[in-house]
């Protein structure tokens, strides 16, 4: 059974925020400066070698946009190599891939995703 891993970066006080959201949010991005190659080594250990993604519709819009144009990196070769499960209501919209669409029940879908054999599912982004 595939284990379910959440990532997330947030700052101490709590934001939750990256500059592709909107131009509507002052603090847009504003952790940038104080990103370390330490805290860049632990996302890249938290991630695995293997891995697939588990997203939701607007997550995975932001991120097909870049990853598949970003330089090759532990990250972004990590990212693009993992089949993306997505949430949405228009898979066949879907482009950078591999992916999956989840379904209508995407409870059961994410079930059925951990109880087979493959790496383990990891949850990014936030929840609209």
């Amino acid at each position: 059974m595939r284990k379910l891993k959440i990532i997330e970066h947030i700052s101490l006080d709590g934001v939750i925020q990256h500059s592709a959201d909107g131009d509507d949010f002052p603090y847009g991005d504003w952790t940038a400066p104080y990103r370390t190659p330490a805290g860049r080594d632990e996302v890249i250990a938290a991630q695995e070698t293997s891995f697939d993604l588990l997203l939701g519709r607007r997550t995975y819009d932001i991120w097909s946009g870049f990853w598949p144009k970003a330089p090759s990196s532990p990250i972004a070769d990590g990212l693009n190599a993992a089949t993306k499960y997505v949430a949405t209501h228009r898979p066949k919209s879907l482009e950078w891939g591999p992916f999956e669409g989840l379904g209508q029940d995407i409870v059961e879908s994410i079930r059925r995703i951990k109880s087979q054999d493959g790496p383990n599912l990891i949850l990014w982004g936030v929840p609209h």
